[in-house]
């Protein structure tokens, strides 16, 4: 009897079918151009996204003429040698999809999203537009007065303000030091030609993921992107990543503005989004700064002392370092001593680490909301894209719910003594400089 019981559990255990995975299956080949093509297969609806994903984003900008990436992005579909904008923007809305394309720190991205019925015709419009771009001197001018108008309305918001004067303090000069849409004055610099020159130096496959997502075949999608991009060549263009060499810049920068809510961004250099810590820092921030009314920071400013309605920190992704921040708005009589509140959750945190039910907390967070991150089969294909243009393996979201449930209280506090420096914050503060109260310099 016994053993016709054990005999029933192992036939039972060899025919279950294995629990599904918590990412998707992406199945990776490479184009005879160089480019590698990422699938995976969703059939729920019959959608389907395609993203080329390029080595072209702003860390890339030639000195000078920042916001050079991002203008090659907004004037890539504004009409090619084929299609006037206004032709190319009414043959997508003719097929209820949309094709697009923007740039950020480290990438360009040209996404297109239509209905599987439709994916021979807008594959043909997502390969005129990366192939053929006219950057026309009329567009490219109506897209740089568009940017032009996005900066100057940006002098008018505090935020906005402290994060420009701290990308440029922390990172003084390097390729991450600036916003991605540059200044007035180095976009009002930018010209066709220029255009031009950065669509042919980083555009090319060898620089490219293509990720297929949606109502698609793995042997479809390889047929239907290897015929749609066959006559796009070039030799990949060479480009080292950026690292931040030697210690944090301190800086104390304090900028006059006639506002009643100071605006503050405490921070220093971070990690780059390969460090092998990543997962267990997202667990101490989710902790110190990132966990929303749970969190210290937000517990102590704003709960306990009130001055403050919202007070985060967070660590910016980028290939090269990034930034860890504390960004927070206070009255103008209060900044030094939330300053001081937000000085002393670090060192808390760095000296008597994080509790048990604190770190169980985050750990149940970060891994419970995981999966809405993929919810939609454009966040499948911007997950994807992701992943593969860091480098981070396409079984990332495996490895990252068992790296996230393997962190320890023991673990978040060596992160917090590693990677948070009280003592060499860089310090910019937006305020009424007559009403503030500010900390020494």
């Amino acid at each position: 009897m016994i053993a016709a019981v054990f005999l029933a559990l192992m036939l039972l255990l060899l025919n279950a079918s294995p629990a599904p995975a918590l990412g998707p299956h992406v199945e990776a080949s490479t184009l005879p151009n160089g480019a590698q093509l990422l699938v995976s297969e969703q059939h729920n609806l019959p959608l389907v996204v395609v993203s080329v994903v390029l080595d072209a984003g702003a860390r890339l900008d030639d000195p000078g003429h920042e916001g050079l990436a991002n203008m090659t992005s907004e004037v890539l579909t504004e009409g090619t040698t084929t299609r006037s904008a206004a032709a190319l923007k009414e043959a997508v809305d003719s097929l209820g999809a949309s094709l697009d394309a923007s740039a950020d720190s480290d990438y360009a991205v040209l996404g297109l999203r239509v209905l599987k019925q439709d994916i021979a015709t807008g594959l043909a419009l997502l390969t005129d537009v990366l192939l053929r771009p006219r950057f026309a001197e009329s567009e490219a001018a109506r897209r740089r007065e568009a940017v032009l108008a996005e900066i100057r309305a940006q002098r008018d918001n505090p935020n906005e303000i402290a994060q420009r004067a701290f990308q440029a303090a922390v990172f003084e000069g390097g390729p991450y030091s600036h916003r991605v849409e540059g200044t007035e004055k180095s976009v009002a610099a930018i010209n066709r030609a220029q255009l031009v020159d950065f669509y042919r130096r980083y555009y090319r496959p060898a620089n490219a993921f293509v990720v297929v997502v949606g109502d698609l075949t793995v042997v479809e999608a390889q047929a239907l992107i290897g015929e749609a991009l066959r006559d796009w060549h070039g030799e990949p263009t060479r480009v080292a990543f950026p690292t931040a060499a030697g210690p944090s810049p301190v800086h104390s920068v304090r900028m006059d503005k006639a506002v009643t809510q100071a605006s503050i961004i405490l921070g220093h250099r971070g990690v780059m989004r390969t460090s092998p810590d990543f997962e267990t820092i997202s667990v101490m921030n989710y902790v110190l700064g990132g966990g929303g009314f749970s969190s210290r920071l937000m517990e102590s400013i704003r709960t306990r002392a009130g001055l403050a309605y919202s007070v985060g920190s967070f660590f910016t992704v980028n290939r090269g370092v990034g930034a860890f921040e504390v960004v927070m708005q206070t009255k103008n009589a209060s900044v030094a001593d939330a300053i001081a509140r937000a000085r002393s959750e670090l060192e808390r945190i760095r000296n008597e680490g994080a509790s048990d039910e604190e770190v169980n907390e985050a750990k149940r967070y970060l891994t419970g909301s995981f999966s809405l991150r993929l919810d939609s089969t454009t966040k499948i294909a911007q997950f994807i894209g992701q992943v593969a243009f860091y480098g981070l393996g396409l079984d990332y979201a495996e490895r990252y719910i068992e790296r996230v449930n393997a962190v320890t209280k023991e673990d978040v506090q060596r992160v917090a003594r590693q990677y948070l420096h009280p003592e060499g914050l860089t310090e910019v503060i937006v305020a009424d400089l007559s009403q503030a109260t500010l900390p020494n310099p």
